[in-house]
């Protein structure tokens, strides 16, 4: 049998140096695992953070000194996009569509547009002390989301005639007539269909009895939506001038807010009626700072340039037309060097704008008074220049323009076609002007304020 031989034991003070080590040992481990632990939590919270301030926080735009978030800006987005979605027609779970991301990506310029003139409109009503009541927000929010079915008769003004103001006097006589037969029987729907067939010179409802359909705010230019805004029911307009004509106009029904598909689409995509009203609350300011300015307007002899213009558009870096970005560059380019080179601007208009409307006429747009051209350093610059001299090309985000002023009179008559363009631009004119004073400036990369 094999004799076991003893292990020799520790002595006390062995046993306790062991015991210590061992404790040094787990200290260590414990330590450097709960510095590691906490490193990886550190950065993770890190990476959420910069996450969340990335998405939220990043300043999107600034406002007279004040930052504004990134998540205002893509809210706004969500809200213009959803109006997209409702008038394109596009089923939930098509958002994505591969053939709607170009159109998308123009709506993040609209989006940050809005945000800011949001902005604006909050420090421009502060300081004129404008506050909109409740019942001014509800209906608003009945005009912004509410739909009108509308009729109308359209005479429109001879474009070719030499004297205009007589062929506008004209026009507006037989739109008289128009509306005085219709007062007759406003209701009457074969008096409607004779006189829309007869006398209407919109090719696209005269022979429907002058019938448009339901539409909602933003499906007619403003002089047509105010009438309708204000018209009763079965009530025909007097004559209500646009860029078109004039118009004989009736509302035949009004269907509300909660009536409208697209309130149910907002709805349905996380919008509340309370968000809703606060946009409406906005349409409300624009209003009344449109109405301000038109208010302002000069309406008799006032200080006049003729102009003409070379006019190039310029494609937004963020819509990923790179070419058409490049080509637009080319462009102003070869223009600006045939202006140097002393050719007749004249020629190089109808050679290289992109205003249809004034190509063949060397590019000349007429007479303009102030309050017709809403960019206001093109303003300026056009009514500092001598007559005979080309301005200094104008940039923006969207396009290049440059002028010749052709002639200067110091109190000409202003007309009713200037009247109408300057009520058309007022607005615009108004809040371009409201961004230079509170120092609006875009943020975002591949934004530029105007």
């Amino acid at each position: 049998m094999a004799r076991r031989v003893p292990l020799p034991r520790l002595t006390y003070r062995q046993r306790t140096s062991r015991w210590q080590r061992e404790r040094r040992q787990q200290a260590i481990i414990v330590t450097v695992f709960t510095a590691v632990l906490v490193f990886v939590l550190g950065l993770a919270a890190w990476a959420a953070s910069d996450r969340y301030y990335q998405a939220n926080l990043t300043p999107a735009a600034e406002v007279q000194g004040e930052l504004i978030p990134k998540r205002e800006y893509q809210s706004q987005l969500k809200y213009e996009l959803v109006r997209l979605y409702h008038e394109y027609g596009v089923p939930a779970g098509f958002e994505n569509d591969p053939q709607l991301e170009k159109i998308k990506t123009s709506y993040q310029e609209l989006a940050l547009e809005r945000v800011v003139e949001q902005h604006v409109l909050d420090r421009a009503a502060r300081d004129a002390g404008i506050v909109a009541t409740p019942q001014q927000i509800d209906e608003q929010y009945d005009v912004e989301y509410g739909e009108f079915k509308v009729r109308h008769v359209l005479i429109k003004i001879a474009e070719d005639a030499a004297d205009k103001e007589a062929a506008e006097a004209t026009a507006r006589a037989k739109a008289r007539a128009v509306t005085d037969q219709l007062r007759e029987a406003p209701m009457d729907q074969d008096l409607w269909n004779r006189i829309a067939a007869d006398r209407s010179d919109d090719p696209g409802s005269k022979d429907s009895g002058g019938e448009l359909g339901y539409a909602g705010r933003g499906s007619y230019v403003t002089e047509f939506e105010e009438a309708i805004r204000t018209l009763p029911i079965g009530a025909v307009s007097d004559p209500v001038r646009t860029q078109f004509g004039f118009h004989a106009i009736q509302v035949t029904e009004k269907r509300g807010p909660a009536d409208t598909d697209l309130v149910r689409k907002y709805l349905t995509y996380g919008f509340s009626t309370a968000a809703l009203k606060a946009q409406a609350r906005y349409g409300f300011l624009r209003n009344e700072f449109e109405r301000r300015q038109i208010a302002a307007s000069a309406t008799s002899k006032v200080e006049q340039v003729r102009l003409a213009r070379i006019y190039v558009r310029v494609p937004s870096l963020v819509s990923g037309d790179f070419q058409g970005f490049t080509d637009a560059l080319k462009k102003q380019t070869t223009i600006r060097e045939q202006i140097e080179q002393g050719k007749d601007f004249a020629e190089i208009a109808k050679e290289f704008t992109e205003d249809t409307d004034s190509r063949d006429k060397g590019g000349e747009i007429g007479w303009v008074t102030k309050g017709m051209i809403t960019d206001a350093s093109a303003e300026a610059l056009v009514f500092t220049t001598e007559p005979g001299k080309t301005t200094e090309p104008i940039a923006t985000s969207r396009d290049w323009t440059v002028y010749k002023v052709l002639e200067k009179d110091p109190a000409r008559e202003v007309t009713e076609d200037q009247r109408t363009k300057v009520k058309q631009g007022a607005y615009q004119y108004w809040l371009a002007r409201q961004k230079k004073t509170y120092e609006v400036r875009k943020l975002l990369p591949g934004f530029a304020i105007e």
